[in-house]
């Protein structure tokens, strides 16, 4: 199980799964036996062989599993007494050939000449190995974590590539401290070949950079430790929009309140907050221009109403002014005052 931290990385680190290798079971011999009787047979098993009675074992009593999923020699035979003789002449003819032309390669295990392995050790060690074979060396020291290299046997007796020196081990300096941040993990005071650590940030920093940096096998660190950046929210420039908390930018959890300049109006929600992303949490409303369309129509038609009342009233009154006039004139008229 392995958890999404805020930097992004995992904690643990996600682990790696590695094939398991391993040999089919050890055939049968003619007239012998094996002594193995498992079901499965893992890399460095050995199965040793025997014979019959009556017969004589030729050739290598015991077979290994490699890293290859393969044993390692040849299987032995089980022969009479004159088939024995036959190949003993035989082998003693072969070796008086080539006893100067095949070289063995020492075995690199404990109690055996192998100077350039020092503190490792080889997985299902012979006494001696043949051109072709291959072995595995696993530098497994106290203070370095175990790392497997393989070798073949050359013509010559030598290994190729040549056999690692594990007590050669090149150690890293302590792993530089961060500004707002701390190491992760690793507390140990000394830190060996192929060593991991992590960094993480305070509350309110932001990760920039690899959170994982590994001892190299010259002695320095695989790149440069992260940095821990401020988190903080740049306010975007929005018409209309005005804020009650002044500033351009915010620092991480900061609240904000919003609202709308006179003839704006908000569209959204009014309080926003700084987020880890450097984003804004609900976003950023708008502030949407009030439209003037419909006050205007609203005032010109009560103005139109109020001037149009207006004059109808001093139309009325114009009239009934008249009016009165007419009447009064017309009451006050005499024929004979006026033939006079």
């Amino acid at each position: 199980t392995a958890q999404c931290k805020a930097d992004r990385t995992w904690h643990p680190p996600v682990p790696t799964c590695e094939q398991v290798v391993k040999c089919l079971p050890p055939p049968s011999i003619t007239n012998g036996e094996h002594s193995n009787f498992s079901d499965t047979f893992g890399v460095g098993a050995v199965v040793h062989y025997r014979c019959k009675p009556g017969f004589f074992l030729t050739g290598s009593e015991s077979i290994r599993c490699t890293p290859h999923g393969v044993w390692s020699r040849p299987l032995p035979q089980c022969e009479g007494t004159f088939t024995l003789l036959s190949s003993v002449l035989i082998f003693l003819n072969v070796l008086r050939k080539n006893a100067f032309s095949v070289a063995k390669c020492p075995c690199p295990s404990s109690g055996c000449v192998s100077p350039g392995v020092g503190q490792g050790k080889a997985i299902g060690s012979e006494s001696f190995y043949m051109p072709g074979d291959i072995i595995t060396i696993e530098c497994n020291t106290d203070n370095v974590s175990k790392v497997l290299h393989k070798s073949q046997c050359q013509s010559g007796g030598t290994w190729l590539p040549p056999l690692p020196a594990c007590d050669r081990v090149v150690k890293c300096l302590p792993p530089p401290a961060i500004t707002n941040g701390e190491l992760q993990g690793n507390t140990s005071d000394t830190f060996f070949y192929g060593a991991s650590v992590s960094y993480s940030c305070d509350a309110g920093y932001s990760l920039t950079g690899d959170a994982f940096i590994t001892c190299t096998a010259s002695g320095t660190w695989s790149q440069p430790p992260p940095r821990c950046e401020e988190i903080s929210c740049v306010f975007p420039e929005v018409q209309g929009v005005k804020k009650t908390t002044p500033g351009k930018t915010y620092r991480f959890g900061t609240n904000v309140t919003l609202e709308c300049d006179d003839g704006y109006t908000l569209e959204g929600l009014s309080q926003i907050q700084c987020q880890e992303d450097f984003s804004w949490d609900p976003p950023v409303p708008a502030c949407k221009l009030t439209s003037p369309r419909s006050g205007s129509v609203g005032l010109g038609i009560a103005a139109a109403v109020v001037l149009l009342l207006l004059g109808v009233t001093i139309g009325w009154k114009i009239i009934s002014k008249q009016k009165e006039g007419y009447y009064r004139t017309y009451e006050n008229y005499n024929p004979k005052t006026s033939l006079d």
